[in-house]
């Protein structure tokens, strides 16, 4: 019921000349155009909250100039809010694993930013050594993830922290992530890269998780034990910040 309820709001408004395709969302302004997921453009067209703890964590603590690899770029929304908030000069990489959202992504993620300082990566974050991997899109467009056993899904190229910061280059630099549950493996496996990361904001999904809560509170211990100190939790979104300079 919810979902025609959404479709014949969206409907009405095209009926009434007002579909829109820009939407002011966190202070940015994000394109959204009209072939794309209808639960995010009626959630925009009605004004509704929309990856609010993120965007109140990134304007709270991401630092203006740093460098960022965002992880899981959906529609570039949250790109958007990153590149106000980091500014024009900032290198901004940006992981997403559907080639049509990827398009969007790249349109929210560029705007208000220096040529060439602004790259969209079609990949999937995988540390099984794979060179491509199923990625099943789900049941719309934030929870997309990799595919289980059985079940349909688009092969894809992977990708691994470690391999994005080599095209970001030496020095510090920030990871926003919300990639459904496969946190866990990529910090597991970057231990040796994890003293240039100078801020994570991260979404975790123990629903996802083998041990639920359990499992996010040793992933949380994982990244404090890489010197990073938890100084913020908005829901399931955490912020992680390195206080003391790495040694």
């Amino acid at each position: 019921m919810k979902k025609l309820r959404r479709k014949f709001y969206l409907w009405l408004q095209k009926r009434q000349g007002r579909e829109a395709e820009q939407f002011t969302v966190h202070g940015v302004q994000v394109h959204i155009p009209v072939t794309a997921d209808f639960n995010i453009r009626y959630l925009l067209a009605r004004g509704r909250p929309y990856e609010a703890p993120e965007a109140r964590l990134i304007k709270a603590h991401l630092p203006r100039g740093s460098d960022v690899i965002e992880l899981g770029g959906c529609m570039g929304v949250i790109s958007a809010v990153i590149r106000d908030r980091v500014g024009p000069e900032a290198r901004h990489i940006v992981v997403e694993a559907d080639a049509g959202l990827a398009q969007i992504c790249m349109v929210n993620a560029e705007a208000g930013a220096e040529a060439g300082k602004t790259q969209v990566v079609v990949a999937a974050v995988d540390y099984s050594g794979a060179k491509t991997v199923s990625f099943a899109s789900g049941k719309n467009a934030h929870v997309g993830h990799l595919a289980a056993e059985g079940e349909d899904g688009a092969a894809v190229p992977t990708t691994t922290l470690s391999a994005l910061a080599a095209q970001i280059g030496e020095g510090p630099f920030s990871v926003v992530c919300d990639i459904e549950g496969a946190e866990i493996a990529m910090f597991e496996n970057e231990a040796a890269l994890m003293d240039r990361v100078q801020v994570i904001i991260l979404e975790t999904h123990p629903k996802f998780y083998d041990g639920g809560a359990e499992a996010e509170a040793k992933l949380l211990a994982l990244l404090e034990s890489y010197g990073m100190t938890l100084v913020a939790r908005d829901d399931n979104v955490v912020c992680l910040l390195r206080l003391k300079p790495t040694p």
